[in-house]
């Protein structure tokens, strides 16, 4: 099975790429190849809907070459899905939202589910990752006291921190980084692709 993860924001640097990669490789199911592919324009950080706009449109630049180049899933790499359902109408193969598969786990752990994020810019946050965890500690703490049950990190920059949260704070905390790979494996295993109710194929016939 091969997973192609597109970066849709030029602001991470080969060695954070190469980290990520070391990540999903380690979670990984045996036999499982994981690619990545960083978009060459686009916004460095996707912070706003304009940098959204912007990274989807990226995105699609690449869907449709991973498809021909055999890959089985695609992960649009940032909690806000970027091109994730237009990239939809454009293959045949499932295109994996990390914000979309940590809501579907956790809701499935919970009753109550909460999104928590880094607290500071996107390039910032792993730059003290001590901080940051325990930042994200306290916010889960207060969010269990406020009546929230189950919990996912919002952002892609916080990738690895699921596992550590999910000992700290004894609840069930989604990392998108695990949540896209495991979603992206499952589809791909079962050979499920986009519903072409859902997601016309692209372009509409009076284009072809």
């Amino acid at each position: 099975m091969k997973v192609l993860v597109i970066i849709p924001i030029t602001g991470l640097t080969k060695s954070d790429i190469e980290e990520r990669l070391v990540f999903l490789r380690s979670v990984a199911r045996p036999g499982t190849q994981v690619d990545c592919i960083q978009v060459k324009e686009g916004p460095p950080a996707i912070e706003s809907r304009v940098d959204h706009t912007l990274a989807a449109a990226e995105v699609l630049k690449y869907v449709k070459k991973a498809e021909e180049d055999g890959y089985d899933a695609i992960i649009s790499w940032c909690g806000g899905d970027p091109g994730v359902e237009a990239a939809r109408t454009m293959v045949d193969i499932p295109v994996i939202g990390p914000g979309e598969s940590m809501r579907l786990l956790a809701s499935i752990m919970g009753k109550k589910i909460c999104g928590v994020g880094p607290g500071v810019p996107v390039l910032e946050a792993r730059k003290d990752l001590k901080k940051t965890t325990e930042s994200l500690e306290k916010s889960i703490k207060k969010r269990a006291d406020e009546g929230y049950d189950s919990f996912y990190l919002s952002c892609l920059a916080l990738t690895g921190l699921g596992k550590v949260l999910r000992e700290k704070t004894g609840l069930p905390v989604v990392d998108g980084a695990e949540a896209s790979l495991k979603i992206a494996e499952v589809l791909a295993e079962l050979k499920l692709k986009p519903s072409r109710i859902a997601y016309p194929k692209y372009p509409p016939p009076h284009r072809r």
